[in-house]
């Protein structure tokens, strides 16, 4: 029990009870993530001997939304979703308002603000709690600004998200790694780095605290002792200590997005016998008119970097400026606007790559089998190729392609044009296998809608493949292949241009069989492939834009084609041409893209962004025409088309060369 309360709402642990001691992990932990209210359902049983029963709830609400909360509601709705505060009080669950002895309210952990918790013998920023500031209804607790003097100086009014808390330094200062840590110092970005926190409550306990502390770094007492003042700079010597001492760890100060939930439910008979605590988020004005996933994220970071203290590095109000002239736009513009203060075109890094890489395994798949006891090479479906003497062959192809990617709720869309240039040496090992060693250049931009930037790549390709054609009729192809590229990016951001340039790699692969038979005046048959690709790309920061430059953080993605579909080609009359076509189904997967960026100088956020994920129509055609040949020497001319068209993604792309054989 709870002070005057025998009955509680509490988390399901073994052999923890409502009265437990205080830290034994009753609270029940609700995460907020988004804009979306969280909703908990209660089923309830009549109770004859009581008109009503009160339940004390140890509660704890963490921000994960991805945006400082200005504040949050706690609703009490019935069964139809309706607020209780319009029901007689005995067919309601209401809150009790008197029940304030015990506990009503919200407020950061007192580790932090308050009398030290579970960890120490007062609070680490603070020996003041920092509660939130309630308004309150039968129905409806409304928490909104903090006020703790200490929490406005360091991180403003509102709860802070779990990306927006500080590294902090702690101590295992027993060596038992089951129990909390001790925080000794926390990094204070505009106050210059490591920052010692409270960590006695008088002098005399605070000298003990600092010998401890000395011996556990193994340095001279004195030099702790001189070192220390609460709210002052951890010298860089310190910092290293700990660093290099396995008893002490830096990680991210989590409690600062957490706070701990105190109230009293009154249950009464309750028509339905159901009912539910509802828990929405509240943010400023910037994030809640954000339209879509991915504005949200970037309207909170901005929000952020203009309202925590410990982040401004003198652009605060620069970004506080910012806020206001995207708030007096229009609804379109305002979208614009917000969209271009973020990284808004970083998937399209890993789009460049998979286009130019698909140009690539186009080229040499398109290449026919070379077929055994044939002294001279066979163009088929794209590439060309020509006989170099003996058993060797040469390749060569240009192919150019355009593909657009439609905007989703976690990015914008862009399009992307590509071209690349092919050209190899195949080898017959055997009358049915060829093996043969390809080097490619690639360019290509990516351009994103609305004028908000753009990328260039350029790279070279080298792609090892095989070919085998069976006695059964199948022809099967494998290849290889490795990119290097190079990328510098444009991105327009309210008037200014950043710039920026980088590195990637990939790393792609394809199998392919057909087997084509005799059709009438056709050869037709099925066909089906399977596709990966593996890219990385370097992190930068870019140039030219001041206080709106980013730094974006290494990013990698992979994508895997299947297809399956039908294959067939047609001699023309005259012999001299031959049509070519197919249609396939194929699936594509792109995992999730994890984009880091953040202003120059401040922590970087974490924008996950769903890989191309679509089920795509893929056509293909062509034509091969000989314009000469003789004994010595044959050219021939061939083009072809291909398409693939799903719900979100389409591209077309076309191939052209001269086939000559020697």
């Amino acid at each position: 029990s709870r002070g005057d309360v025998t009955n509680c709402l509490m988390a399901s642990n073994p052999d923890i009870y409502c009265d437990s001691e205080s830290g034994s992990g009753k609270r029940v932990k609700v995460w907020l993530t988004g804009s979306s209210p969280f909703d908990m359902t209660f089923q309830t049983t009549d109770y004859a001997d009581s008109a009503t029963v009160d339940y004390f709830n140890f509660g704890k609400v963490s921000n994960f939304t991805g945006a400082r909360m200005t504040g949050f509601t706690i609703e009490l709705r019935d069964a139809n979703g309706d607020l209780m505060s319009g029901l007689d009080p005995a067919n309601a669950v209401l809150f009790n308002l008197a029940a304030t002895q015990i506990g009503l309210g919200a407020r950061l952990p007192d580790g932090l603000f308050g009398a030290g918790g579970n960890e120490a013998d007062i609070g680490f920023f603070s020996d003041d709690r920092a509660g939130l500031a309630l308004t309150s209804s039968v129905d409806t607790l409304s928490f909104g600004a903090l006020s703790n003097p200490e929490y406005v100086a360091n991180f403003g009014t509102a709860l802070v998200d779990d990306t927006m808390v500080p590294d902090g330094l702690f101590w295992d200062d027993n060596n038992d790694p089951t129990d909390e840590s001790s925080l000794i110092a926390w990094d204070n970005i505009a106050g210059g780095g490591w920052t010692y926190g409270t960590l006695a409550l008088d002098a005399t306990a605070l000298n003990v605290r600092l010998a401890e502390l000395a011996g556990a770094l193994g340095l001279d007492e004195a030099v702790i002792t001189a070192d220390y003042a609460d709210g002052g700079l951890v010298s860089s010597e310190i910092v290293a200590a700990a660093k290099a001492n396995g008893l002490f760890a830096v990680d991210p100060i989590e409690d600062l997005r957490n706070a701990n939930l105190n109230y009293t439910l009154t249950i009464a008979d309750v028509d339905g016998n159901e009912f539910t605590v509802r828990m929405s988020p509240e943010f400023a004005q910037i994030v809640e008119e954000a339209q879509t996933q991915y504005l949200f994220s970037t309207a909170g970071y901005l929000d952020a970097a203009a309202n925590l203290p410990y982040w401004d590095l003198g652009n605060s109000a620069l970004y506080k400026t910012t806020i206001e002239d995207i708030l007096a736009l229009d609804e379109a513009e305002q979208a614009a606007a917000l969209a271009s203060v973020g990284f808004s075109i970083a998937p399209a890094f890993s789009s460049l790559g998979f286009e130019t890489a698909r140009d690539q395994v186009a080229a040499i798949s398109n290449m026919a089998p070379i077929a055994g006891g044939d002294e001279r090479a066979k163009s088929y479906s794209g590439a060309q190729s020509w006989l170099m003497g003996g058993d060797l062959y040469g390749l060569f192809t240009t192919s150019g392609s355009q593909s657009t990617y439609d905007a989703t709720s976690s990015s914008i869309g862009y399009g992307v044009d590509a071209l690349a240039f092919t050209a190899g040496i195949e080898n017959r090992l055997n009358e049915r296998t060829s093996f043969g060693i390809a080097l490619g250049a690639v360019n290509a931009t990516a351009e994103a809608n609305g004028g908000l930037g753009e990328v260039d790549l350029t790279g070279l390709t080298l792609t090892a493949f095989m070919r085998s054609q069976m006695e059964s009729g199948v022809s099967v192809q494998a290849l290889l292949g490795y990119q290097d590229l190079s990328y510098d990016s444009t991105r327009s951001v309210l008037g200014s241009t950043a710039t920026g340039s980088t590195n990637g790699s990939q790393l792609f692969g394809a199998l392919q069989a057909d087997y084509l038979r005799d059709v009438g005046g056709f050869r037709m048959g099925p066909t089906a492939s399977i596709e990966f690709y593996d890219i990385s790309v370097d992190g930068f920061t870019e140039t030219g834009a001041g206080a709106f430059n980013m730094t974006i953080a290494d990013q990698s993605s992979n994508t895997v084609l299947g297809s399956i579909g039908v294959l067939g080609e047609y001699q023309l009359p005259s012999g001299n041409g031959v049509l070519t076509g197919s249609v396939e189904y194929t699936v594509v997967s792109g995992s999730e893209i994890v984009v880091g960026s953040g202003f120059a100088g401040l922590p970087s956020v974490s924008y996950p962004v769903q890989g191309l994920s679509d089920n795509l129509i893929d056509v293909a055609l062509g034509f091969e025409s000989v314009l000469s040949s003789n004994a010595s020497s044959e050219v021939a001319l061939r083009a072809g088309y291909g398409g693939s068209f799903g719900d979100n993604y389409a591209r077309h792309g076309v191939q052209l060369g001269i086939n000559i054989q020697f």
